[in-house]
C-alpha cells in the first residue's frame, strides 16, 4: 500500500487510508443485514 516512491504520495496514502475503513464498513453492513 505505501510502496509508492516519488510524486505526490500524500495522495495516494490519503486514498489508501480512506478505502481500507470503506471496505470494514461495507463488510460489516453485509455482515449485520
Amino acid at each position: 500500500m505505501a510502496m509508492s516512491v516519488g510524486g505526490d504520495s500524500t495522495e495516494s496514502s490519503i486514498s489508501d487510508i480512506n478505502t481500507t475503513p470503506l471496505v470494514d464498513v461495507m463488510l460489516v453492513l453485509l455482515i449485520i443485514f
